[in-house]
């Protein structure tokens, strides 16, 4: 009967252990995938300034600019993803995706600063013995915003 409450008590803490090293996983690629999305649209903000700057003054929409292509190529430069023509994703070594995210969506608003918004969803695949068993997607939304100072 001891047997049996080790073997237990064993079972249970690997499968907490497996739970906190699942979440830690998790939350790393959450916060690499904001940290790159951000870097992605200060790039954006520092190479367009001045023209962005002028456009909002003259009561134009400038961020139109901000498009797929330029997101991709930005978001790519690092070299740690690929991308398949509908998603961003990246793979280990042996061919599994880790995880997707869906194009992004960005808006903006303007009062006397720049806030630009980025949306989309990071989906991640949840496996056990080595079989996907189901898709975590998470919404991500990324906020930005640079004060507007005329020069």
């Amino acid at each position: 009967m001891n047997y049996v409450k080790t073997a237990v008590f064993i079972l249970i803490t690997a499968m907490v252990l497996s739970l906190v090293l699942s979440y830690t996983s998790i939350m790393t690629i959450v916060k690499t995938s904001k940290e790159r999305t951000e870097r992605v649209l200060k790039s954006f903000v520092t190479e367009n300034s001045t023209l962005i700057y002028n456009s909002i003054k003259n009561g134009n929409d400038f961020t139109s600019s901000l498009n797929e292509n330029y997101f991709i190529a930005n978001y790519l430069s690092d070299g740690t993803l690929d991308y398949d023509g509908s998603y961003l994703y990246n793979k280990n070594n042996e061919g599994g995706t880790i995880y997707r995210l869906t194009m992004p969506q960005t808006t903006f608003t303007v009062a006397n600063t720049l806030n630009l918004t980025c949306s989309y969803n990071l989906q991640i695949p949840i496996t056990f013995t080595g079989r996907t068993v189901t898709e975590l997607i998470i919404p991500i939304k990324v906020k930005t915003s640079f004060n507007l100072k005329s020069g």
